[in-house]
């Protein structure tokens, strides 16, 4: 069991050093900094070196904690004895790029993490200067360039695949209900290059304050805009269960009108509104994550939180490219990708992520697949 041996008998896994508790320091003495990390121990036979960076202290402490958990599960899952992997931590004193110099003074040559944006941004230059790939946990688009690789599961690539779907289908004219924020502004742009590219275009965008509770008037807005064929909800949890409602108090019929949602609907509740009743939405298809989170409680005995995938992925990822003696980017960039928890996935030369989606439908008696995400790529474009 992973819990027992942490990966350390059957894979060469470092652990970011780990300090023991404070003492108070004797009356008006200074507190002493925290020490520098020691140097991870050699890694005898590895011929390829993986470095995760995570927060492992702070407030998002137990995030890291369980996305380490992951890549330790696929490493000891899918490596060999010839790939090592060495933690390190986002949130020292020294930062993200602390942490990810000490990761390559260890010999690593791909960089996995870290999850936030401001983090990568910060990391990105320093690694790719010394021609260490970085592949971020990220969904901030705008951290992709060459070398610098974005691997969350992106809205907008939600979007385009629901709105694809929906146009393969008839729709035509599109509309959506936003928030008045920059993940409303990512939905937005999304869907104006999605309906362009599917032929249709776009007829109405509301935005509502993040802080709203009452959704009539932008719904009352929407509708005076004029008719369209499907709807974007891009929302979740109480906020559409307080839109839903009213699509059928003011007039949108559901059975004209095709209700579209992302992978923020991935909630069994939603079977209970009549007005989302035969909606379709993109999601990341189920049962490999099913599988996964039972694997991991019993290593761990707790339930993954769901960036976990990112890091089983993407420590999945780089042992297939190590056994390849391909661990760059021209193996990062492959054109055929790479299987996922979360569905399959590759990465443009411009280091933005690829993924294939499920069309899900809403029905009464819960979630059905409407049409299964695709298991390959098509051909890279130019």
């Amino acid at each position: 069991m992973l819990a027992g041996c942490g990966g350390a008998v059957h894979h060469k896994v470092a652990a970011a050093p780990q300090t023991g508790a404070s003492t108070t320091p004797p009356p008006m003495q200074p507190v002493p900094l925290p020490a520098a990390p020691a140097p991870a121990p050699k890694l005898p036979g590895a011929t390829a070196t993986v470095g995760l960076l995570l927060p492992l202290s702070g407030p998002n402490a137990a995030l890291g904690k369980a996305l380490g958990q992951a890549g330790q599960l696929a490493l000891f899952e899918t490596g060999d004895d010839t790939t090592a992997l060495v933690m390190r931590d986002s949130e020292t004193v020294t930062g993200p790029v602390g942490g990810a110099e000490a990761a390559m003074s260890e010999g690593a040559t791909v960089l996995l993490g870290p999850i936030f944006a401001a983090h990568a941004k910060q990391v990105g230059p320093v690694a790719t200067a010394a021609h260490v790939p970085v592949v971020s946990f990220t969904t901030d688009r705008s951290v992709a360039a060459p070398g610098v690789y974005v691997m969350g599961i992106l809205p907008s690539l939600q979007v385009e695949r629901v709105v694809q779907f929906a146009a393969s289908q008839g729709a035509k004219r599109f509309a959506a209900l936003v928030p008045s924020t920059p993940y409303g502004q990512t939905i937005a742009q999304a869907l104006n290059e999605a309906a362009t590219k599917s032929g249709g275009s776009v007829a109405a965008i509301e935005y509502y304050e993040p802080t709203a509770v009452d959704y009539a008037d932008v719904v009352q807005r929407l509708v005076s805009e004029g008719p369209f064929d499907a709807l974007l909800i891009p929302e979740g949890g109480a906020r559409l269960h307080a839109i839903a409602p009213l699509l059928a108090l003011y007039k949108i019929d559901t059975t004209k009108v095709k209700i579209l949602g992302s992978a923020l609907w991935t909630d069994p509740t939603l079977a209970t509104e009549p007005s989302l009743a035969g909606a379709w939405f993109a999601a990341p298809p189920a049962g490999a994550w099913t599988a996964f989170a039972q694997n991991f409680h019993a290593n761990f005995g707790t339930d993954p939180p769901r960036l976990a995938s990112l890091a089983y992925d993407a420590v999945n990822m780089a042992t297939i490219l190590a056994k390849a003696n391909q661990l760059n980017d021209v193996g990062i960039t492959r054109p055929e990708g790479f299987p996922g928890i979360d569905g399959p996935f590759r990465f443009r030369p411009d280091g933005q992520v690829e993924r294939n989606f499920d069309i899900i439908e809403v029905q009464p008696t819960g979630f059905v697949v409407k049409d299964p995400a695709p298991t390959t790529f098509p051909p890279p474009q130019g």
